[in-house]
C-alpha cells in the first residue's frame, strides 16, 4: 500500500512539473518568435552587422528593440514593428542616456521598491526608456524618460 502512495505522489509531482514547463514554454513562445523574426529582419537590411540582444517593447504599438553594432562599430538600437517587421527607427546608444541614468532620474522623485524592467522603445517618434517598478505599497508604476536628455515624458502611477 505504501508503494502505491509513493507511486501516485511521484506521478502527480511529475505531471505537475511537465504541465508547468509546457505552460511556460507556450507563454514565452510569442516573445521568442517576435524577437527571432525582428533579428532576421535587421540582418536582411544590413543596418547592424553584429547583434548583442533584443527585447520586446509594448507601447502604442508592439515592437522589438534590437541592439548591436553597425559597420563602423557604432552601438545602435533599432526599433522593429512586430506586425510588419519594418524598421521604425534607430538611435545611437552613445547619444543618449543609459538605463542606469533613467533609473536614477525616476528614483530622484519616486520611491522605487522593486525595479521590474527598463526597456528602450519608440513612442510618438521619440525614443524613450520605460522604467517599470513597484512602489512601497505594491502598486505597479510605469515612467517614460526621454532617451536624448533624461527628462520625464509620461508617468502612469499606482496601477
Amino acid at each position: 500500500m505504501l508503494n502505491w502512495i509513493k507511486f501516485i505522489a511521484f506521478f502527480l509531482l511529475s505531471l505537475f512539473i511537465v504541465i508547468t514547463a509546457i505552460v511556460f514554454y507556450n507563454a514565452n513562445k510569442p516573445f521568442y518568435d517576435a524577437q527571432k523574426t525582428a533579428i532576421e529582419a535587421v540582418k536582411k537590411t544590413g543596418q547592424l552587422i553584429s547583434i548583442d540582444k533584443s527585447e520586446v517593447f509594448n507601447g502604442t504599438i508592439s515592437m522589438v528593440t534590437v541592439y548591436g553594432k553597425d559597420e563602423e562599430g557604432t552601438e545602435k538600437a533599432l526599433f522593429v514593428d512586430v506586425q510588419t517587421n519594418e524598421v521604425l527607427g534607430e538611435v545611437v546608444l552613445s547619444k543618449g542616456i543609459q538605463p542606469d541614468a533613467a533609473i536614477e532620474t525616476v528614483k530622484k522623485e519616486l520611491k522605487v521598491h522593486k525595479l521590474l524592467h527598463v526597456s528602450l522603445g519608440l513612442e510618438e517618434d521619440h525614443p524613450v526608456w520605460e522604467v517599470a517598478f513597484q512602489s512601497e505599497n505594491g502598486k505597479l508604476n510605469y515612467v517614460y524618460v526621454f532617451f536624448e536628455n533624461g527628462e520625464w515624458w509620461k508617468r502612469i502611477l499606482n496601477l
